[in-house]
């Protein structure tokens, strides 16, 4: 099944219940089904994204979600990362749980999925004054930029938070 989460800002509740977590049989399961895109957001100078496809469901605890997260499962999803830029933090191949309650804004620095230009990328944003955000990589080879979140013309969209990470051994 193919679904835009990248570019079509306009509807993420609505594409969130399509794959709602209280379908029958699962309002009582202790888990939640969380979809994997096969979607990369570069660590790195950006990873270009056309189609999103589902790719697998990873399932988490519904505690554990609402305790740490203070999240519903409808406001989460995964997708994978690729390049170094925020080595050692995050690595390629690792896969990122993303909170898409914070798009369009940035309520505190962290680490965030944003695009730029029609590509994705994983960095940390810091909020300075003004509506701007210091973009860095952990990977110090990667030279740190400032970003104007009310720059006229320019494709930026803040796709969510990184909250959770995990990685092959």
């Amino acid at each position: 099944m193919q679904r835009t989460l990248w570019f079509d800002d306009e509807k993420p509740r609505e594409r969130a219940a399509e794959g709602r977590d209280d379908a029958p049989g699962r309002k009582d399961s202790e888990y939640a089904p969380i979809r994997l895109y096969d979607v990369q957001a570069a660590a790195g100078n950006g990873a270009v994204v056309g189609v999103e496809q589902v790719a697998d469901t990873l399932m988490f605890k519904r505690s554990w979600i609402h305790q740490e997260l203070h999240a519903q499962p409808n406001d989460l999803y995964l997708i994978f990362v690729d390049g170094e830029s925020m080595e050692p933090t995050l690595r390629p191949g690792d896969i990122i749980l993303v909170d898409r309650r914070d798009a369009h804004s940035i309520p505190r620095d962290g680490i965030y999925v944003l695009r730029m230009d029609n590509s994705l990328l994983v960095k940390r944003l810091q909020r300075l004054p003004g509506r701007k955000v210091k973009v860095t990589s952990d990977n110090p080879a990667y030279e740190p930029f400032d970003l104007s979140l009310d720059a006229p013309g320019e494709d930026l969209a803040i796709i969510g938070r990184v909250v959770w990470s995990g990685r092959r051994m």
